[in-house]
């Protein structure tokens, strides 16, 4: 019998504690972005400057996939993190005199953190396989999903209460320092992570993992997901304004209705096995669809909630059972390659949905990007629905292609020997 996300706790302390350091680490994040952001905007007054702090991370990313894309394989993971917790440490702690130099170093200390989140979230990911068993993967990353989705929710919370009530922003930064310095030590605990592959290259790791058996078409799911995300980014805000007259309070609802539907569907997701893993993947970009679809038929904001719940469960089962399936499909040997390929992908996906999507909000206006963003991701489910069906009928078709042919009838007038 498989355990469940909680269950897997109660049973695997090494999970736990990993749950943990995701939790906590994943609760400083939004600390030091949104400090961050309130300062570029507060010194230049421009949506410009907060847009390019947002670029700066996302080329941080694709700099270290194209680069560094294998070094979660390269090196012992464990170490790795640990090391690069403790850098991100430092970074942050040293963010209020940086700040109080200039401002707009904040954006070089922006490419370094995310820099390091390149590696490190690959390297946490490709770990898991090396904490549980086979069968207990997708309920560990459906574990981790939940505590990264908790974790932010909380971190946003923290970060605008302390906004409201410190006279010095700049405080919050030693705040989120902790986070990474308490993460460190709890990984440091873990015993090993995998990793150490010393033959393997660092450069060319998007390729290589491309030219795994099985891992492209997850790849590309994953990539065009990604790219209807990162247009949704830049609909929602616009759209609670238009479903209701107190846009903010909307916001803030469709946003409380999006984490709950996102930590439903991530306690769904750790149910499933890995037998039905590839047709649930396929069933959650349905069901994805249909909620985003729904935000845009919506004729106010109750029915909207609802379809953003939906919204966010499906995204969940779909983004759980997409990289447990690409563990699935990696080894021990390449495991850090292909999750870092995912990560770098879908980074370069984000960019490019957030660019269409603001042209496409614009044109269509809120609730009609919503509908045309549903639409997206029924044409990636059909597809990758289609690549489901074609595989399982080649499979099938396969063994008979092997059998033998049946004997021919022998000669008329002879008896064939017995």
């Amino acid at each position: 019998m498989s355990l469940g996300p909680f269950g897997l706790i109660r049973h695997n302390n090494r999970v736990g504690r990993l749950t943990a350091a995701v939790l906590i680490s994943s609760t400083g994040d939004p600390l030091t972005l949104t400090v961050s952001l309130v300062l570029l905007y507060q010194a230049t007054r421009t949506p410009l400057a907060v847009a390019f702090a947002f670029g700066t991370q996302m080329l941080a990313a694709l700099s270290v996939g194209a680069l560094l894309g294998a070094t979660a394989d390269r090196l012992d993971r464990r170490r790795l993190i640990v090391r690069l917790e403790i850098i991100r440490f430092l970074l942050v702690l040293s963010l209020p005199l940086l700040v109080g130099l200039s401002v707009f170093l904040l954006y070089p200390a922006l490419f370094l953190l995310g820099a390091v989140e390149a590696l490190v979230l690959p390297s946490r990911q490709a770990a898991v396989p090396h904490l549980v068993a086979r069968g207990e993967v997708g309920a560990a990353n459906a574990l981790l999903l939940t505590a990264t989705t908790l974790g932010q929710a909380i971190g946003f919370a923290v970060a605008g209460l302390a906004l409201a009530r410190l006279g010095d922003p700049r405080l919050i930064y030693v705040a989120d320092a902790l986070t990474f310095a308490a993460s460190a030590g709890i990984v440091a605990s873990l015993g090993s992570l995998g990793g150490g592959v010393t033959a393997t290259r660092l450069r060319g790791g998007v390729r290589r993992a491309w030219a795994v058996p099985g891992v492209a078409p997850l790849l590309l799911v994953a990539a065009a997901t990604v790219f209807v995300i990162g247009m949704l980014n830049t609909a929602l805000l616009p759209a609670a304004y238009q479903l209701s007259n107190s846009g903010p309070s909307a916001y803030t609802l469709l946003e409380l209705c999006l984490i709950a539907g996102a930590v439903l569907g991530s306690l769904v997701a750790g149910r499933i096995t890995t037998r039905i893993r590839l047709p649930a993947l396929a069933a959650a970009l349905w069901v994805f669809a249909a909620g985003v679809a729904g935000v845009g038929l919506s004729p106010n904001l109750w029915p909207a909630t609802l379809a953003v719940a939906i919204s966010g469960a499906g995204n969940a089962v779909y983004a759980v059972t997409n990289m447990s399936a690409l563990m699935d499909a990696g080894s021990s040997v390449n495991r850090g390659t292909i999750m870092s390929a995912r990560f770098t992908l879908t980074q370069g996906a984000k960019a490019l949905g957030l660019g269409a999507g603001g042209l496409l909000t614009g044109w269509l206006g809120p609730r009609g990007s919503f509908t045309a963003f549903g639409a997206g991701l029924m044409a990636v489910a059909m597809a990758y629905a289609f690549f489901l069906l074609s595989r399982r009928r080649a499979s099938t078709a396969a063994p008979a292609l092997l059998r033998p042919p049946p004997a021919a009838d022998p000669p008329a007038g002879r008896t064939s020997t017995p």
